[in-house]
């Protein structure tokens, strides 16, 4: 399929929406940079053409997030920068009752559900690591709904920092509309915040500041806020890096892991994640030909949304440059190709891309799903002999 098969559905989907009985929004966003850039996108663009919008943040769609969030019906559910790699779930749990539209550019699955759209530019001969981030599937769709929407291009480049193979093919769509506007902006230290205000502050009501610092800027009171997010990671990261300065990574065959413990109380999972990006980077600390894994136990609560059943833990994983090098050649597995099967045999979920890959699994499996995984990269590269 082809980038014009890519604007029809978005035409598509938009027509939909607009013909759709209900005028309530369920805008379910990411946590991270380009999911609150989303979010912010897709918030304006629809508030400004009438409709109600209720913000969900969520770190990570869990089974029981996606049968909750379906359990009603004649409603409409956007999923922003998350829900692609499980549009097969969704469908299951919709079945036909909501008007369902997912803007992503993650590693995505077939939808089953005619009522489920589900856009990626995976679907249309693009990658979603290279040619869009989820804040530029965001824009494209509202731009589609209306026009005028182009003055929101700049929050797409915001979200698209996290690419980092430059401007792709649908990213410089973006790119020319906000030349139109004067926007004086830093979009690196703009995504900086976000990630700060997404991760650090999930639990204190960080991402729909995020959103608001997207569409109004940056107050006073939001910049102490930050400045505070930013010393609690800092004092977190030291620490972590004292504890395995001191003990080590654990090490299998094919990965090297760490458990977080309680060095990050407080703060969103998404943290786990930067610190194994920073990690990646770290050679004393590493062994560069083994993916890194770090662990980190996760709250019982999606803010603004449900409660979980259970307990969990999530599981971020990255590859040090070397065996990044290693990926790209295809003599290495990305991370998600391992990581998300092995975490479904064990009752879990995850998402992500080559390089960089998260799960949620049951807290009581995180020992048994480190040395699937091993096993598991072990038959990968066996088959590749």
């Amino acid at each position: 399929m082809s980038a014009d098969r890519l604007f029809i559905d978005l035409n598509n989907a938009c027509s939909k929406l607009l013909r759709y009985p209900s005028r309530d929004i369920l805008l379910i966003f990411h946590d991270d940079a380009d999911g609150i850039s989303s979010g912010a996108i897709l918030y304006k663009a629809l508030r400004d053409m009438g409709f109600n919008i209720k913000l969900v943040c969520i770190e990570k769609l869990m089974d029981q997030i996606i049968k909750y969030i379906h359990s009603g019906s004649e409603r409409i559910i956007i999923y922003a920068d998350i829900g692609s790699p499980h549009a097969d779930k969704i469908s299951k749990y919709n079945m036909g009752k909501n008007l369902v539209i997912i803007l992503d550019h993650h590693d995505p699955r077939e939808s089953t559900d005619p009522e489920v759209l589900n856009i990626n530019p995976e679907f249309y001969g693009m990658e979603g690591e290279r040619d869009a981030s989820g804040s530029v599937m965001a824009y494209l769709f509202a731009k589609a709904l209306d026009e005028s929407n182009t003055n929101l291009a700049y929050i797409a480049l915001i979200g698209a920092q996290e690419i980092p193979t430059g401007i792709g093919t649908l990213t410089r769509i973006a790119y020319e509309d906000s030349r139109r506007y004067q926007v004086n902006i830093d979009y690196k230290e703009m995504f900086k915040i976000l990630q700060i205000l997404g991760s650090v502050g999930y639990y204190d009501n960080g991402p729909i500041e995020g959103i608001k610092v997207c569409l109004e800027g940056i107050s006073d009171d939001i910049r102490q806020k930050i400045k505070r997010y930013e010393e609690m990671r800092k004092n977190a990261n030291r620490r972590m890096l004292s504890i395995l300065h001191k003990y080590g990574l654990r090490r299998e065959r094919y990965i090297q892991w760490f458990d977080s413990y309680n060095v990050y109380s407080g703060m969103g999972t998404k943290v786990i994640g930067t610190f194994c990006s920073y990690l990646s980077y770290q050679r004393r600390l590493i062994d560069d030909m083994k993916y890194i894994i770090g662990l980190m136990k996760m709250p019982n609560e999606i803010p603004g949304l449900m409660k979980l059943e259970g307990m969990w833990v999530k599981i971020s994983g990255r590859a040090p440059e070397r065996l990044r090098r290693l990926i790209e050649s295809g003599r290495y597995p990305g991370l998600v190709d391992f990581m998300v099967p092995a975490s479904e045999e064990v009752g879990g979920i995850g998402d992500g891309h080559k390089y960089a890959a998260s799960v949620v699994i049951p807290l009581d499996k995180r020992f048994e799903y480190i040395k699937l995984i091993d096993s598991i990269i072990d038959e990968m590269l066996k088959s590749k002999k």
